[in-house]
């Protein structure tokens, strides 16, 4: 039983991987879409590529991190994204939403 626990790799389909507390998971390879992506699904990857480039901007001047993590915390805890980043990140999405790009 003790071989099978350390079992780690692909077999066919099935890849099995060890979890840091030592539990073997096995899980099915996922295989590539097999239909183009869509207009709307294209133009949301456009839109999220600019905002991950303004998102870094942002982030690295340290005035605008300042006060954007003040808007932050103003926010309630249940509604605010986990981050930083993901709050700027959301914010910049639905601003280009706005202006459709």
């Amino acid at each position: 039983m003790d071989g099978i626990m350390s079992i780690r790799g692909k077999l066919g389909d099935t890849i099995y991987r060890t979890t840091p507390s030592g539990k073997t998971i096995a899980y099915q390879q996922r295989h590539s879409r097999r239909t183009p992506p869509t207009e709307k699904e294209l133009l949301q990857r456009k839109r999220f590529a600019i905002a991950t480039q303004l998102a870094r901007l942002v982030l690295n001047h340290p005035e605008l991190q300042k006060t954007l993590m003040k808007t932050y915390k103003q926010i309630n805890i249940k509604k605010r994204p986990a981050t930083l980043r993901g709050y700027v990140l959301s914010q910049l999405m639905n601003m280009l939403k706005e202006i459709d790009i």
